[in-house]
């Protein structure tokens, strides 16, 4: 469709042509209502009878509406009056990064592979220029990929650069949202996608169907094979488009299209026409971007900016980038890189990959130690005074027993505040000092959270102050603020109220069920800093920012790791974190509110918690180290069988070897579980040899089931920023992994060639699906929080249920066996529990953790009467080991974390070791 001058299109009256791309044409127009310029792209007569054309045309409408960042060209509108339909876009003035890298360009001359001539070197942009425009386009992309779109379509065609130095990337007509759960609407059929592609180039460079090479040139490799892709498309144009600003020539060239395919899935760039000023942490950023394999390349293109501003790799500042809080933020492998520069500490240290400040924030020789347990101090909180210092003295920091304590910063004896079996987490003072509040979660109700407050002084016990409040902090005026379980759902939000819960109102609701356990409120009221948990109710996300008056969900800060708590410094100019980057817990800080985040405490021990003093000249935190190690139990004795890194979640075999393991450089805090490997290597062990291999070398596993025959394994993979999915795969490795579903984890064998998991579409919930794939069936009504285990003939399932809701009535909350068959579900434990069956299930095990009363370090294994499977429970379920007791033939067995072997004289068990203290550390 061509339109003159002065035709109307609703309110806009086109003024001239702008260009043209596979789709349509665009033109400059007057928005006659709001009296400014704007473009039109308007679909072609051709394909404006295709549905599917026409489909396409307003998702890239809706995909625009959904972004918002300064680096990409806005949308006002989308106009469809029947014949025709226009996207009404932002109008960028200037030249598109093709055109100014062409007037940069010489005459073709020179070899086309192999060593750049002389005259090749130094003919893309300056460098200063390039490593601005570079940043701002990563930045758009990050913006898309953090609304789950990829764009598809990057290359210089597509990037208009404005003659203040603002960058607009154009052009989502092929973008679209990456699900790898959605393996058929990913797959991308190249050549169809690049001769249709909606490209917005000037008149002299149009693009008409057809004329694929723009764009052939900048495919990924697994795009020009059709295969799945997802951001790391992005990634690898973004390299090619950084390339081609450097050089001055395209990274991968041809002939034909065939010819640049070609050179794409086996060429390498020219990679001696990098100008010799290039700096080297440029020079390795593009092979990471330009990696073949999706595995090893970059895998976030928020790191291309980090490291472009490393030294040698400065630009001296970029016009037109966002100030906003997710400005720069380090990666592992940019932390990684940024370690070679520096000195490794001495003392068998190591490397510790880091940015650090240019002066050393903390010195290990001026740490004080305040407490010297045998066990652990953790969860530090600094009294308003400064005088004071409580903790939690007990395994871990949250979702763990443990007492309550306090005890003077400058030496005095420790007093313990509580005295009881509930769970307990996030001690912290009243505004005077004079009291301590904490979250409690009582082994009756082990999903109601609560706040308690007792006497800083002791002697007194505790009352409650708050219910459903969950890491509660004071604020201005009496205020408070604590994350609150919303409605029937374990959804946690942020919010603020009075004490008396008065004028409550929400700041932030994490999105799907995810919850705001932690947050902390800048000195000035203005901002809060939030640690929440993912879906799946795990602590793995980095630490967000967020604006206090609710105004939008903000954006994450901090390192790129796991961050489990945060502070400020007194003058609000700084925010604190403790987090877990690169499989090592330290702790970070990041100017307020876009700064480089810098890691300030470094050695061979980890750091958890980050309490400031009052003046912001020091802080407390917990130092030690954590190891967990596979024991196994038998007629012989206890011996340790994996005692290197984080050993976890062990499968005894039958015959009784092989054992199966993750093996796993750090552990990660589950809401209903507690410690366990994060995502690891699954290993398989000879008892009788020691020999150790890899079942699925080189692909990260959370967690995992073997068939009973042992011929095959399902497991669940999660990619860094992505959803996690189901995975199956033979043990003898004769055919690659299959990946049969997304969104989803805690995968099981089930009966009839069913795999049984916990879905996380929408919710958590039950569901199956065959082996061959399929859509996913649900299994129960009620809500699973988790799926603990399934029985040796796939028949029955233990979740653990956390809501109240019509279909799950008060008497089915807690730990429930469900049938696969159909029927009512049966309770195990009021409250929660673990519990299993042997792999023969002749016996069933249950353990004291969770919600069971009882000694906590028991389990206990009831036989299960023949043609059973399930031992005969009361109705209403069991809530103490002593009830578990009294069940026909039940045995004790004095450990937790039992993995049953067929009989409970032989069992694997998980050893996890804490030793911490608390150290004031002063800040320099």
């Amino acid at each position: 469709m061509s339109l003159a001058a002065g035709t109307k299109v609703g309110p806009y009256v086109v003024e001239a042509p702008l260009g043209a791309g596979g789709m349509g044409e665009v033109y400059r127009a007057r928005d006659a209502k709001l009296n400014r310029d704007v473009a039109l792209k308007v679909l072609s007569d051709e394909f404006a009878t295709d549905s599917d054309r026409r489909a396409r045309f307003q998702r890239e409408a809706q995909v625009l509406a959904s972004l918002s960042h300064p680096n990409i060209g806005h949308i006002y509108g989308f106009e469809d009056s029947g014949t025709v339909h226009a996207l009404v876009l932002e109008l960028v003035e200037g030249a598109t990064l093709a055109e100014r890298i062409r007037s940069h360009r010489p005459p073709a001359s020179g070899p086309r592979s192999g060593s750049a001539s002389p005259a090749a070197q130094g003919s893309g942009l300056p460098l200063p220029e390039v490593l601005s425009i570079a940043k701002q386009i990563a930045a758009a992309l990050e913006a898309a990929h953090e609304r789950g779109i990829v764009h598809r379509d990057l290359k210089p065609a597509n990037v208009k650069v404005r003659d203040d130095g603002t960058v607009k990337v154009l052009d989502f007509g092929l973008a679209k949202a990456f699900d790898p759960s959605d393996p058929g609407r990913n797959s991308d059929s190249g050549e169809l996608d690049l001769a249709n592609s909606p490209t917005l180039t000037s008149p002299a460079g149009m693009t008409r169907p057809g004329v694929i090479l723009g764009t052939a040139a900048y495919m990924s490799p697994e795009q020009a094979r059709g295969q799945v892709v997802d951001k790391r498309t992005d990634i690898w144009a973004f390299g090619c488009v950084l390339f081609e600003m450097l050089t001055g020539r395209r990274a991968f060239t041809g002939d034909t299209v065939s010819d640049t395919i070609v050179s794409i899935l086996s060429g390498e760039p020219e990679w001696n026409a990098l100008p010799k000023a290039t700096p080297d942490t440029v020079r390795d950023l593009l092979r990471r971007c330009l990696e073949k394999d999706p595995k090893r390349r970059l895998r976030d293109i928020g790191d291309t900016r980090f490291e472009m501003d490393q030294p040698g790799g400065r630009s001296g500042g970029v016009a037109g980038v966002a100030s906003d809080a997710k400005a720069h933020r380090p990666s592992r492998r940019a932390l990684q890189l940024v370690a070679l520069a520096f000195v490794v500490l001495a003392s068998g240290a190591g490397l510790f990959y880091s940015t650090r400040p240019a002066v050393p924030v903390t010195s290990p020789s001026e740490y004080v130690q305040i407490t010297n347990f045998s066990d652990s101090a953790v969860a530090p909180s600094v009294s308003p005074d400064g005088r004071m210092v409580t903790f939690k003295r007990g395994s871990d920091a949250f979702f763990s027993t443990g007492q309550i304590y306090v005890k003077p910063i400058l030496g005095g004896d420790a007093i313990q505040l509580t005295n009881d079996a509930d769970r307990k987490y996030g001690p912290v003072f009243t505004p005077d000092s004079a009291r301590v509040t904490y979250t409690t979660i009582a082994m009756d109700r082990p999903t109601q959270f609560n706040t308690r407050t007792v006497r800083a002084a002791g002697g007194s016990q505790p009352t409650e102050l708050l219910p459903n409040a969950s890491g509660l902090t004071w604020i201005a005026g009496q205020r408070v603020l604590f994350g609150e379980v919303m409605g029937e759902h374990f959804h946690m939000a942020t919010v603020t109220a009075s004490e008396s819960r008065a004028d409550r109102r929400e700041i932030y609701l994490p999105a799907n069920e995810g919850m705001a356990h932690f947050a902390y409120a800048s000195p000035n009221g203005r901002s809060v800093l939030v640690v929440e948990m993912d879906q799946s109710h795990k602590f793995g996300l980095p630490c967000r920012l967020v604006p206090f008056d609710g105004s939008s969900p903000g954006g994450y800060v901090g390192p790129r790791g796991t961050c489990t708590s945060a502070a400020w410094s007194p003058d609000g100019d700084w925010m604190y974190f403790s987090a877990s980057v690169d499989n090592r817990a330290h702790l970070w800080r990041q100017k307020f509110p876009d700064g480089v985040p810098e890691q300030i405490t470094f050695g061979p021990s980890e750091e958890e918690g980050v309490a400031l003093g009052p003046d912001g000249r020091w802080l407390v935190t917990s130092v030690g180290t954590r190891r967990s190690a596979i024991w196994s139990h038998d007629a012989t004795g206890e011996r340790a069988i994996v005692a290197e890194g984080y050993a976890a979640s062990p499968r005894l075999s039958r015959n009784g070897s092989p054992v199966f393991y993750l093996a796993a450089r750090e552990l990660i805090l589950s809401a209903s579980i507690g410690w366990e490997p994060s995502t690891s290597e699954l290993r398989s062990m000879d008892l009788r040899s020691g020999n150790t291999v890899s079942v699925l070398p080189g692909l990260a596993v959370k967690d995992y089931d073997i068939s009973a025959d042992e011929t095959e394994v399902a497991f669940t993979r999660q990619e860094l920023g992505g959803p996690a999915e189901i995975w199956l795969a033979p043990i003898d490795r004769r055919t690659p992994p299959r990946k049969i579903a997304g969104k989803g984890d805690q995968v099981s064998f089930g009966s009839d060639g069913y795999l049984v998991f916990r879905s996380l579409e929408s919710g958590t919930k039950l569901v199956r699906i065959k082996k061959e794939g399929g859509v996913p069936e649900p299994v129960t009504t009620i809500p699973v929080l988790d799926k603990i285990s399934m029985s040796p003939d796939g028949e029955w399932v233990i979740v653990f249920s956390s809501r109240t809701t019509a279909t799950a009535p008060d008497a089915l909350r807690g730990t429930l066996a469900v049938s696969l068959r159909g029927g009512a579900p049966r309770t195990i434990c009021q409250s929660g529990c673990n519990a299993q069956w042997s792999s023969d299930g002749k016996f069933f095990y249950v353990q004291a953790g969770m919600g069971l009363t009882g000694v906590q370090e028991r389990t206990v294994a009831i036989p299960v009467p023949a043609g059973q499977s399930l031992p005969a429970f009361p109705p209403s379920g069991i809530d103490s080991v002593g009830d578990a007791m009294k069940l026909a033939g039940a045995r004790a067995i004095d450990q937790e974390n039992v993995f049953p072997g067929l009989s409970p004289a032989t069992y694997l068990f998980q050893k996890t070791e804490l030793q911490r203290n608390l150290f004031r550390i002063p800040l320099h």
